[in-house]
């Protein structure tokens, strides 16, 4: 039984589903999993990290500004439509399963047309373009917030909340033993002292903008915090390792140890993220970029999980923004309680129960080969 999941462009549609492929596993050793994303997507590297086959497909972005290469997507569109019929028609996958990412769309398209029923989670608040297109296709929709099931009932879908998957690592540390040893060993591998311990997340394809403005006040930092700066790939540029600053553009498993050591996090607003560190019990100076993030960084202010941070903060604010949060034992504490609420637990095992449940109604009425 082959199951297809599907998503990329960058690590936000990624990480939730490499969680649910956990708990799927854990619950169906026997099920073959394999994933369709990019070719020069970030997803690769990480999806292939976690041991799992990869299919790229050509994929045009779901573009809604100026742009010439809006010309060619149609085309990329339809070739990555026509690659995964041959892919479905010679791995005969019993369901496909995406959180949105525009090169899901074709995936969609063609599982609906060979009748493969297709699990759709919508992770952020606010319903994306791809999402929209591929409930019109999907069999069962969940969200990770009430206030998106609305936009499913106005397409007349009807759509369960389960909250947001987070990788089995990620979870763990809701377990204070397990935290602490996680902290105790980041600490070890980055030398860091027992001040409190800001992380920085640039995102899997790199925050410039964030990453730049790091660069430019590390100097006023580091006398008073520790700072992890994950730039992202290739976007480290000329930031260089100082005492209480380490910088590193991508982590695979050690990602669990950063959260662990982390009081504070800077990030940017997207969901996959968002919910890793409201599960690790990591309240967030959230920096969203124009759209749907902003909907994501409200919500987390709304629930006292995060603070907003708009993009054209001062430097000086921006740090005594950090200094003051990190500092603030209590403040960081009472975020941390509420991170717990926004996020409810165990969303990866429900959204593998349902995957199963699909799958397995579809394959007893596959015909044997």
């Amino acid at each position: 039984m082959t199951i297809i999941f599907t998503g990329g462009g960058t690590l936000g549609p990624v990480t939730p589903l490499i969680a649910t492929i956990e708990a799927l596993t854990l619950k169906r050793p026997e099920v073959r999993i394999e994933w369709i994303g990019t070719r020069t997507g970030v997803e690769r590297a990480f999806v292939t990290a976690a041991g799992i086959p990869y299919r790229a497909i050509a994929a045009g972005k779901l573009r809604r500004y100026l742009d010439l290469r809006t010309l060619l997507d149609p085309f990329l569109v339809g070739i990555g439509f026509l690659q995964s019929l041959f892919l479905f028609l010679s791995h005969r996958p019993v369901a496909v399963v995406t959180t949105g990412a525009f090169v899901a769309v074709p995936v969609v398209w063609a599982a609906h047309l060979l009748r493969i029923p297709i699990v759709l989670h919508q992770l952020d608040v606010e319903v994306g373009l791809a999402n929209r297109i591929s409930c019109r296709c999907s069999t069962v929709d969940t969200v990770s917030f009430d206030e998106s099931i609305a936009e499913f009932e106005r397409r007349g879908k009807r759509a369960a909340r389960i909250g947001a998957p987070v990788r089995r690592a990620v979870a763990e540390l809701t377990d204070p033993m397990k935290r602490e040893n996680a902290r105790l060993r980041a600490r070890a591998r980055w030398g860091f002292d027992v001040r409190p311990t800001v992380l920085v997340l640039g995102g899997g394809t790199g925050a410039q903008e964030l990453n730049d403005r790091i660069g430019r006040t590390i100097g006023e930092l580091a006398p008073h915090v520790n700072v992890l700066h994950l730039t992202g790939r290739g976007k480290q540029g000329a930031l260089e390792n100082r005492p209480g600053y380490v910088v590193v553009d991508f982590l695979g498993p050690e990602m669990a140890e950063a959260y662990a050591v982390a009081d504070l996090a800077v990030t940017r607003a997207g969901l996959g993220t968002l919910s890793e560190l409201c599960t690790a019990g990591v309240p967030s100076l959230v920096i969203p970029l124009p759209g749907h993030q902003e909907r994501n960084a409200a919500l987390m202010e709304r629930a006292g999980a995060g603070i907003a941070l708009a993009r054209t903060i001062r430097d000086r604010e921006f740090v005594e923004t950090v200094k003051r949060v990190a500092l603030d034992r209590d403040r960081r504490a009472q975020m941390t309680r509420a991170c717990a609420e926004l996020f409810p637990p165990h969303a990866a095992e429900r959204l593998a129960d349902i995957i199963i449940e699909v799958a397995e109604r579809k394959d007893a009425h596959s015909p044997r080969q």
